[in-house]
């Protein structure tokens, strides 16, 4: 799809400290340019305090969403959309829908003629099975000292564990939804979150469940950050690698975000390519 020329795009992210993570980014962001060749495609994070880090320790200035569209409002874009990369539509998505909503509202020279906001990861019966379908590759890697390797897993003899994030809002049945997608669609597959339903416990209890010694623990994040690397695989007593080893199962771990994923990035780029739609709708 050939992109509208004045149509910019804006990639709203939580952020990461983490240096690859930023990387899973820009390699979305690549694969957007790819795609909408036409467009200026530009990344904002939402986590201030991420943004400040970056900026103090790093000299890395990234913008968060306002400050983003102000500038491409300033660079002459009349139209863009704002492309939520969070995986469920939580606290963080509509903080940054609520700010397209008031935009919107600006009329003249100091508003855009056309904004809209992209729907995140999972908004509808097709993205959970999309999502599903395009993770299949990766219930056969490992991360091996820091190195990415093919591992054929037998589903009778190893279980996957997707770790996510979960979230306090409503958003957060999205994750249940996706549990049972999974359930059904593969072989002892399942989904827990941090902060949500069904968390570590409920995970853990579906392993134990399926008679399984070995473990494939995986984020069910956009990018392998902070969440991966410490909570998911990190040696402390509460992560996900060290609570499934003290219950006596065998862990392999798995540490790539979805943004790695054609077939999660493509989801993203629907969602974009369905809010410029409404522009042209709306014409």
């Amino acid at each position: 799809m050939k992109s509208r020329k004045e149509t910019a795009i804006l990639l709203v992210a939580y952020g990461s400290l983490d240096a690859e993570a930023r990387i899973t980014y820009k390699k979305i962001r690549t694969a957007y340019k790819r795609e909408f060749p036409g467009s200026k495609v530009v990344i904002a994070f939402t986590a201030d305090f991420i943004r400040r880090k970056l900026a103090q320790d790093e000299g890395v200035y990234v913008h968060n969403p306002l400050t983003a569209l102000a500038e491409l409002h300033d660079e002459g874009h009349s139209e863009a959309v704002v492309q939520s990369l969070h995986v469920a539509p939580g606290s963080e998505f509509h903080e940054a829908a609520s700010l397209v909503s008031a935009l919107r509202s600006v009329r003249g020279k100091f508003g855009f003629q056309n904004l809209e906001m992209g729907l995140p990861l999972l908004a509808s019966d097709r993205d959970f099975n999309a999502v599903s379908k395009a993770l299949i590759p990766e219930f056969d890697r490992v991360t091996i000292d820091g190195v990415v390797k093919n591992s054929l897993r037998d589903p009778e003899e190893t279980a996957v564990v997707l770790m996510g994030h979960g979230t306090e809002h409503p958003a957060d049945s999205a994750y249940s939804r996706m549990a049972k997608v999974l359930e059904i669609d593969h072989k002892n597959v399942f989904l827990g979150t941090i902060d949500g339903f069904p968390g570590q416990k409920e995970a853990l209890a579906d392993v134990r469940e399926a008679g399984i010694a070995k473990v494939r623990l995986i984020p069910f994040l956009v990018v392998a950050g902070g969440h991966a690397l410490k909570d998911l695989a990190g040696d402390g007593p509460n992560s996900w690698k060290s609570v499934f080893e003290k219950a006596g199962f065998v862990v392999e771990l798995y540490l790539r975000g979805m943004g790695e994923n054609p077939g999660v990035v493509e989801v993203f780029i629907e969602h974009t390519k369905k809010a410029i739609e409404r522009f042209q709708q709306g014409e």
